[in-house]
């Protein structure tokens, strides 16, 4: 099996034993523990603090289970959690369909089934980053055309050119400057905008 890099961890459960279990074997696979708490507040402020890579945490806590922990720290910056859930709780972990809970293990868990989860989890995590990142670059270039587009305009109106030209004299423009078109392209929207307010004036 292809070796993994070491992984900052927080383990989070309510009954001490298990705690311990799932410190020693997440240790011997040779990744680092920032944290290990037994509340989901102590969760919450833990991930404030220092952002694990993963979460490892019980469902029930003293003050909330670990799926609403992990809930609210995934409204700022999503973790990727795994539930140890004992059998009767497994129903609830099933329902959670959280996108950052991606796996969950029956108590008592062996340390044997830790590794491949912590594994497939983090691989999952990264795929999750990766499209959350090609769908903000989509919607920036998106928004990026309809700004240049608008410029684009502008100049067509403003000095009476068609369209090829106005977007040629646009790249001109920003290869002058040493800057990106998208710049140019606000540049000129901005200062359509104050000589707008000018003649109103």
């Amino acid at each position: 099996m292809m070796e993994m890099e070491s992984l900052q961890i927080l383990i989070a459960h309510s009954n001490s034993a298990t705690l311990q279990l799932i410190q020693k074997a997440v240790l011997k696979l040779g990744h680092q523990i920032i944290g290990t708490v037994q509340t989901g507040e102590e969760i919450i402020q833990a991930c404030a603090s220092q952002l694990p890579d993963i979460v490892i945490s019980g469902v029930r806590m003293p003050d909330m289970d670990g799926i609403r922990a992990l809930t609210l720290i995934g409204k700022n910056t999503p973790v990727p959690g795994i539930i140890v859930t004992p059998k009767s709780d497994l129903e609830l972990v099933e329902t959670a369909a959280l996108d950052h809970i991606m796996a969950w293990l029956v108590e008592p868990i062996r340390a044997i089934d830790l590794g491949p989860t912590i594994l497939l989890v983090h691989r999952r995590a990264a795929e999750f980053a990766e499209l959350r990142q090609e769908n903000q670059d989509l919607r920036d270039s998106l928004n990026d055309r309809k700004i240049i587009e608008q410029a684009k305009g502008i100049l067509m109106k403003t000095a009476h050119l068609d369209e090829a030209t106005a977007f040629r004299q646009l790249q001109k423009i920003a290869s002058h400057k040493r800057t990106k078109l998208i710049e140019i392209a606000r540049a000129i929207i901005t200062a359509e905008g104050a000589f707008d307010l000018i003649q109103k004036d």
